[in-house]
């Protein structure tokens, strides 16, 4: 078989994505009631790592650690990063859990998806993420 041509497409996108002016922190929420947000491990925060963003539950013990919400917003992140899957996340349902704090609404396909996704997601989500900390 072939290789498809999306591999290497996200091959290149991925050989040199879109610097940050600085690294930033992130609270990435992946479910509400109970609030659930990325931890160790995950895809998504390597994705989100390649692009300038260490979110703060990394070393948390659980891949998938629930966290009350008000502990969430004490962390003061730099963005909250609220995907569209697995909970579907929106302008309405999400981001008033965080007063005050930017909130990138992104595409979970592009966060969390691996395959022809990846060659579009290093800019997609690198606008997204400069966008919400304007």
């Amino acid at each position: 078989p072939s290789r498809p041509r999306w591999l290497d497409e996200a091959q290149a996108a991925w050989a040199d994505p879109p610097a940050p002016e600085r690294r930033a922190t992130a609270v990435v929420p992946i479910w509400r009631r109970p609030w659930m947000v990325l931890g160790r491990d995950t895809f998504a925060g390597d994705v989100l790592a390649r692009l300038g963003v260490d979110h703060l539950y990394a070393a948390h013990a659980e891949r998938y650690p629930r966290i009350p919400v008000d502990e969430l917003w004490a962390a003061r992140p730099d963005v909250v990063v609220l995907p569209d899957e697995p909970y579907r996340f929106t302008a309405d349902d999400g981001p008033e859990a965080f007063p005050g704090l930017p909130c990138a609404l992104v595409d979970g396909r592009h966060l969390t998806w691996y395959g022809p996704s990846l060659a579009e997601a290093p800019r997609v989500l690198a606008a997204a993420l400069r966008a919400a900390r304007r």
